[in-house]
């Protein structure tokens, strides 16, 4: 058993007892003797052998001696304020060092009381003065610096695994965030094309387009269909098929801004809603996204299978808009109508041509001008300032 815990009869530890004086040491351990086993030795001139043996002590008389000690074998230590050969507070921060959880009383005549706080200090639990009631003060600084010892052991013991719950907890709250973040990934995230999807979309549309009616800032959309996507799922197969539709989603994340949200609208549907972006922010956005199709959908080997792309593009400035249902069904028109006519972006302009629109009818090969569904037409519009 450790001598940390090991209580002998009278609930006193085995003390070893640091006094150069013999008449101190002599008091010292029959107040012990006495207290562990009622044995009186107040008469002798010295410590009588029995009495140490009784009241489970050792005396060293010099810090030497001190050094030459087993210290794993005591319970509590009793120290000198002075000894012949140097101060106490020596002692006890040789103590404190070598065994911190070793219990130290520094024992004083009344002309050392002066040191008290500065042996508290240094880490002895108590001082304790010489005044003729050995008998009962050392017996009892002996027992209170026990317990204090143990329930300094258990308050560590008990931080100890406070600090080992906590670190566990830290790490299952860190793991549940891991878990609730890939939730939210997975609940607002397409599976087969990793865009945002259709769920997500609408709350994000939502949010967006109060931001813009607030802010009076820009907001576009597009919304995006594959021609002869069904064509290629009779034919090469549904594998195939999604192998395609990875492949759009994989290209909208290139061309879109940091700030857009590309989305898997449904089926062979897709769209991008660009929050922050002006009509030629949008336009510009859209074009990119055909001539990169147009460019990669060769590689795909898709074999006599024609695929290709419509973009309808909507703008809150411009199509006269009124709620973000309205924002995406222009883009919505403006797609079938790019379908009907077989290019690849129309925008939406309302119902109405607009100071920033001079409509011109015929070719557009100018960068400058976009097919427009004004109304129930179809023009060439150069974007102009407001």
């Amino acid at each position: 058993m450790s001598p940390l815990n090991e209580l002998p009869d009278g609930g006193l530890p085995r003390v070893l007892i640091v006094e150069s004086d013999p008449e101190v040491a002599r008091l010292l351990v029959c107040a012990l003797a006495t207290a562990r086993a009622g044995v009186p030795c107040q008469g002798a001139n010295e410590v009588p052998a029995n009495a140490l043996e009784v009241a489970g002590c050792h005396v060293v008389q010099s810090l030497s001696c001190l050094h030459r000690v087993d210290l794993r074998s005591y319970g509590v230590a009793l120290v000198a304020s002075v000894f012949s050969e140097g101060c106490g507070l020596d002692a006890v921060a040789y103590l404190r060092g070598l065994a911190p959880h070793l219990p130290v009383i520094m024992i004083g005549d009344v002309a050392d009381a002066a040191m008290a706080p500065e042996a508290i200090h240094a880490g002895a639990s108590e001082f304790v003065l010489l005044t003729g009631h050995e008998a009962v003060t050392v017996p009892l600084a002996v027992k209170k610096a026990i317990v204090h010892r143990q329930l300094k052991i258990d308050n560590d013991q008990l931080q100890q695994s406070l600090t080992r719950s906590m670190a566990q907890q830290a790490e299952v709250n860190r793991r549940l965030e891991q878990t609730v973040s890939k939730l939210e990934d997975l609940a607002r995230t397409d599976d087969l094309t990793g865009l945002t999807n259709r769920r997500w979309l609408n709350l994000m549309l939502e949010g967006r387009w109060t931001e813009a009616e607030r802010h009076g800032i820009g907001l576009g959309f597009l919304l995006i269909d594959l021609d002869g996507f069904k064509g290629l799922n009779d034919s090469l197969g549904h594998h195939r098929g999604d192998d395609v539709l990875k492949r759009v989603g994989a290209l909208m994340k290139d061309i879109s801004r940091d700030i857009d949200i590309a989305a898997r609208y449904g089926g062979d549907e897709f769209c991008i809603l660009l929050p922050h972006a002006d009509l030629e922010a949008t336009l510009r956005v859209g074009r990119r996204l055909v001539d990169c199709f147009e460019a990669a959908v060769g590689t795909w080997d898709l074999g006599d299978t024609r695929l290709g792309i419509s973009v309808g593009a909507s703008h809150r400035s411009l199509c006269s808009a009124t709620n973000s249902d309205e924002l995406v069904q222009f883009a919505d028109e403006a797609m079938y109508a790019a379908k009907r006519k077989g290019v690849g972006l129309m925008l939406h302009a309302g119902t109405t041509t607009t100071p920033r629109m001079q409509v011109a009818y015929g070719a557009a090969s100018q960068a400058s001008r976009c097919l427009c569904l004004v109304g129930s037409h179809l023009a060439f519009v150069v974007l102009g300032s407001q």
